[in-house]
């Protein structure tokens, strides 16, 4: 059986999860159910101090709402003992030794097991202290003697009496000093090699007893009896260390997948975990208003392109819209892109287009209303009907169906249902930077604003008597339509750009209209 898992840490705010998050925990859970397979969800908690409940429960809600189901999930906290229990095995076996003087070693080599590639130049401090780790630490020197010597049995008797004294200690595993070890790598689609002389010591269990990635990773990836671990390319180095403690244990070793990482536009480089309130993270986008539907849409392709079909002229098309049902017919290993993707900003406003227009107004409305209650609950009474406030059921749905032409985000669209019944704050207009009125002077504008107010402000007329009835004033004015038409907007919409007219001016009713001129009038113009 296929299984694949998804282990995010839940450290970091809850505002912390990425896109990268929900792209690796796709792609596995499409792998696994494209082979009737299974897919676990391990929150990988042992840091103790940095893990939050919080954010392990934001990742739980924002995998359930983009569809993405598990079909169990464990915890590393729940399994401290397992690991333990392992650390000591690779100790007995001689894959492993005790280390009692490790504490002024262990900050920097977590810091060191994150850095790939450190170049002198680039960071001469940093690389210095890089290479320092590489050396073996002198409890090592120490555990070789008694290997060399065939008598290990003895070493780990010394071991067992400094434990029972109270020592403090942390567990390392034994690389060796020559030698390679290798896999063939499913995206890379050819063998990765490294030499064991370039692999560091670094701990698999801590001083407080909890293990480390390296170590627990391992150990449930085999207990979970997972046959393919899907990964960001930035972990293809620790790869090697993991191989070998699979190798010392005699585990079957997974598949492993190194999946490209996510170019930032704007700096030409990966994506930054400390943008999480920009382009990277998850809750902006979502707060922004874009359709869950929408984002997993662009992230299922975002690395990946289906196969090639034809339509009826007989010419290859790619297919772009995709359900999570349908991506995962379709996903395929040949599919993925070994050349990192590079976030495309209006590809995915592209896709919020097509599946807000997609939508039914019932669909629309719930989407909006789920939106409000959840990012912006002052708004709330938005769905509330008011006779009063032109809200009943029938006109607001007439407002969404004019909004949904040409509105893109949720966001938006709250914003524009207040302006039906708000009037525009005029503060921020600079008619200046406005095409068509910015060389009008007072006089112009005082003209047109009597004329709207006394004979274009009717609401007798049908659309077409009411745009031939403003062609024909601007004809009598030698004015131009177009400049009449944009006053409008400005004065009812308080934008550049607003829904069609006249439909918006019939839904922002008479009374309200009459009012948005007068208090433009009062404006200095």
């Amino acid at each position: 059986m296929t299984i694949t898992r998804f282990a995010p840490s839940p450290t970091g705010t809850p505002e912390s999860v990425h896109l990268g998050f929900v792209i690796r925990a796709l792609w596995s859970y499409a792998w696994a159910k494209k082979n009737n397979g299974k897919f676990i969800l391990r929150i990988e908690d042992t840091d103790q101090v940095r893990s939050r409940k919080d954010t392990e429960t934001a990742i739980i809600d924002i995998l359930s709402d983009f569809g993405i189901k598990y079909d169990e999930l464990f915890r590393q906290s729940d399994r401290i003992a397992r690991y333990q229990e392992v650390a000591r095995k690779l100790a007995e076996i001689g894959a492993a030794y005790y280390d009692f003087d490790s504490e002024k070693r262990t900050k920097e080599e977590i810091k060191s097991s994150y850095s790939h590639a450190i170049k002198k130049e680039d960071n001469e401090e940093v690389a210095e202290e890089f290479m320092k780790l590489k050396e073996k630490p002198q409890a090592r020197k120490f555990a070789d003697k008694f290997k060399s010597e065939n008598n290990w049995q003895e070493y780990l008797k010394l071991c067992d009496e400094k434990i029972k004294n109270g020592e403090s200690f942390v567990i390392r595993p034994m690389i060796p000093y020559s030698g390679k070890v290798s896999w063939e790598d499913v995206i890379l689609k050819k063998k990765v090699e490294f030499d064991f002389k370039e692999i560091q010591d670094l701990v698999l269990l801590k001083s407080d007893g909890f293990p480390t990635y390296h170590l627990a990773v391992v150990v449930d990836d085999s207990d979970m009896q997972v046959t393919d671990v899907m990964r960001g390319f930035e972990w293809l180095s620790t790869t090697p260390i993991h191989l070998f403690l699979y190798d010392s244990l005699n585990l079957t070793r997974p598949n492993f997948w190194h999946f490209p990482v996510i170019m930032d536009p704007r700096t030409g480089k990966k994506f930054s975990k400390r943008d999480l309130e920009g382009m990277f993270g998850v809750m902006p986008w979502l707060k922004s208003g874009y359709l869950k539907e929408a984002l997993l849409n662009y992230l299922m392709l975002l690395g990946w392109a289906p196969k090639a079909i034809k339509n009826e002229a007989g010419v290859d098309v790619y297919p772009e819209i995709f359900n999570l049902e349908e991506f995962v017919k379709q996903f395929d290993v040949d599919g993925i892109q070994k050349a990192n993707p590079t976030f495309d900003q209006k590809k995915i406003d592209w896709f919020q287009g097509v599946y807000i227009r997609k939508l039914t107004i019932e669909e629309l409305k719930s989407e909006i209303k789920n939106y409000v209650t959840k990012f912006e609950p002052e708004n709330i009474d938005l769905f509330t009907p008011s006779v009063s406030q032109n809200r009943d059921i029938k006109i607001f749905d007439e407002k969404l169906k004019l909004l949904q032409e040409r509105t893109t985000l949720l966001q938006d669209f709250v914003e524009e249902l207040k302006l039906f019944e708000t009037n525009p704050d005029y503060t921020k207009l600079n008619l200046k930077e406005i095409k068509g009125l910015e060389n009008k002077d007072k006089a112009w504008f005082e003209k047109y604003l009597q004329i709207i107010e006394k004979d274009i402000l009717d609401f007798s007329l049908s659309k077409e008597d009411w745009v031939a009835k403003v062609k024909k004033v601007a004809e009598e004015n030698g004015d131009k339509a177009q400049d009449i038409f944009m006053l409008l907007r400005v004065i009812l919409w308080g934008k550049q750009f607003s829904p069609p007219f006249p439909e918006t001016m019939w839904l922002i009713g008479e009374e309200k209209c009459k009012e948005r001129v007068k208090q433009f009038k009062m404006l200095p113009l």
